[in-house]
């Protein structure tokens, strides 16, 4: 039936036109939304056979591929990816395809596992989208959802049974609460730590390398301090040993009272490092807050107050900039980088304090001046009232 409709569409005076779509109608509508379909790629290109056929048997013959094997996939893919010339006009990299090769993906898949994800898993079969289309699997605010397809669970086919549930952890920790619920672009989603095409676990030496991409500070002071070369020769992952992996926490200052005890006896010298360290941060805040107390004492007044917000802002900033120091587990230094902070929330402090002590010294002699005047005013009536009750002489 199907090939007479065939014949009878070509009788009829039918253009030329690929008839794969006749008999896979929900496959063309997904393929119209396709980048391929724009740049001119026609389902032969990617399954073979005659689309100009008037038969399903003929559109089935000439190198005719049908669904690629999964194993397949990748190879397929990387036939036209993998094509310097081809790629460059529109400026991709042609190089996707060995990255997989060298990705945890890629090397399972070569040693049989089928259950790992291959080009069509993240990117999709037809309806292959562009990557800034926000209805792309692979459009960023996407992306930790189609990876979490296969890496939500400990029996998911993206780990072992007993592995944690990176998805999850992810949206649990900072990185996917700034990312997906406070909009922050700049937090990475999964392909930001672990790559794309070449997506693979960082190795125990590469952790701080990868976090360095974007915590560049606070790699340059860890490389200073005493941690990386006992984590190495420990194997133990540089940064997430103390801020985790997927679910890593916010940052804070008082982790430094528990978070060392993990590794060093409790009260040893670098338990005792962290604590001083914690307490020299702890001092710095206390003198902030102070100082934003007496701000908003005098705001209330009410008084001039914006220079000092101001400057309020710039002993922050100054205490936020020394929070990475601390990986150099050095007091001195830490030290040194606080009291700027300090010194900024303690002139504040100073200045407005100085301000409401005139004021309560002005409200005070203005109270004693009132007190004498209305003594006087007292004093005065009296004496006229006792004036007039005397007989006049």
């Amino acid at each position: 039936m199907i090939a007479g409709a065939l014949v009878l569409i070509v009788a009829v005076g039918a253009a030329p036109v690929e008839r794969c779509t006749l008999c896979h109608p929900e496959e063309r509508v997904q393929f119209e939304q396709s980048v391929h379909r724009r740049e001119g790629i026609r389902c032969a290109s990617c399954h073979g056979g005659d689309p100009a056929a008037t038969t399903v048997e003929g559109a089935h013959r000439g190198g005719f591929r049908g669904s690629p094997r999964r194993r397949d996939v990748p190879e397929l893919c990387g036939s036209c990816h993998s094509d310097i010339a081809r790629m460059r006009p529109y400026n991709v990299p042609a190089d996707q395809l060995a990255l997989y090769r060298t990705s945890g993906h890629g090397q399972r898949l070569a040693r049989g596992d089928e259950r790992v994800a291959v080009c069509t898993d993240c990117h999709g079969v037809h309806e292959i989208r562009a990557k800034s289309d926000p209805r792309s699997l692979v459009f960023p605010r996407n992306i930790p959802s189609t990876c979490g397809r296969c890496h939500a669970g400990p029996d998911g086919p993206g780990g072992d049974a007993g592995s944690r549930d990176p998805y999850h952890d992810y949206l649990g920790g900072v990185h996917g609460r700034a990312f997906l619920e406070d909009g922050n672009a700049s937090a990475p989603e999964c392909s930001g730590c672990h790559g794309a095409h070449g997506a693979t676990p960082p190795g125990f030496g590469d952790v701080d390398k990868v976090c360095g991409h974007c915590h560049t500070t606070t790699r340059s002071y860890f490389l200073q301090g005493p941690h990386k070369a006992g984590m190495d020769a420990a194997g133990l992952p540089e940064c997430a040993s103390c801020h985790g992996n997927h679910r890593i926490e916010r940052a804070d200052v008082d982790r430094l009272n528990t978070v060392c005890v993990n590794c060093h006896e409790p009260g040893s010298d670098r338990e005792e490092l962290g604590s001083a360290m914690s307490a020299l941060y702890g001092a710095a805040s206390e003198e902030i807050d102070r100082a934003a107390g007496l701000i908003e004492k005098a705001a209330g007044i009410p008084l001039n107050v914006e220079d000092y917000r101001a400057r309020l802002e710039e002993a922050r900033t100054s205490l936020v900039e020394s929070l990475p120091v601390m990986h150099a587990l050095d007091v001195d230094l830490v030290q040194d980088r606080t009291r700027r902070a300090r010194s900024i929330a303690g002139e504040i402090e100073s200045e407005i304090g100085g301000k409401l002590e005139g004021r309560a010294w002005r409200r005070v002699g203005l109270m004693v001046f009132w007190f004498y005047l209305l003594l006087t005013v007292a004093i005065l009536a009296r004496s006229r009232r006792r004036a007039m009750r005397e007989p006049s002489r």
